[in-house]
């Protein structure tokens, strides 16, 4: 079970995540790292008009691998989930999903699914994520830390 690579996708956005409204939030770029301790796969991705637009691929490896597992370790210390409000909390623009083979070990999505509407507003207050400004400081910190191990990568 060890052997199970790790997935981890990072989608950022220019503006609207966890805006409600018909219009869809503006994608800036995407990565996606799979690996195990000895190494593994990056894909990066920039979009235009929220088409992939360019595509690179590499090797991640050494030192990059460790600190993307030491990141996705330090990911499991903050709230995740999916804000029922529909709001982007952390504030990064970003939306995260690890797995280690089929598991979800952590995610954060402010943008799934449908919000609002009588019926939910109850529910939305109690189901809101609660984030500090340290979890908002430190979910910036590590999603930048993996684009930059990623992005030497390809």
């Amino acid at each position: 079970m060890n052997d199970e690579p790790v997935h981890v996708t990072l989608v950022k956005y220019d503006s609207g995540l966890g805006v409600p409204g018909i219009m869809p939030p503006e994608i800036n770029s995407s990565i996606e790292i799979s690996t195990t301790p000895t190494g593994g796969k990056v894909i990066k991705q920039a979009f235009k008009n929220n088409r992939p637009h360019s595509k690179e691929e590499g090797q991640i490896t050494g030192d990059n691998v460790l600190t993307v597992l030491t990141l996705v370790d330090e990911l499991k210390t903050l709230p995740s989930g999916a804000p029922s409000s529909g709001t982007d909390v952390f504030g990064a623009n970003t939306v995260v999903l690890v797995r280690k083979g089929k598991n979800i070990i952590w995610a954060y999505n402010p943008s799934s699914g449908c919000t609002g509407g009588p019926d939910n507003e109850q529910a939305s207050e109690q189901s809101l994520l609660q984030v500090n400004d340290d979890h908002k400081a430190k979910f910036a910190d590590i999603v930048s830390r993996i684009y930059k191990a990623g992005d030497a990568c390809v």
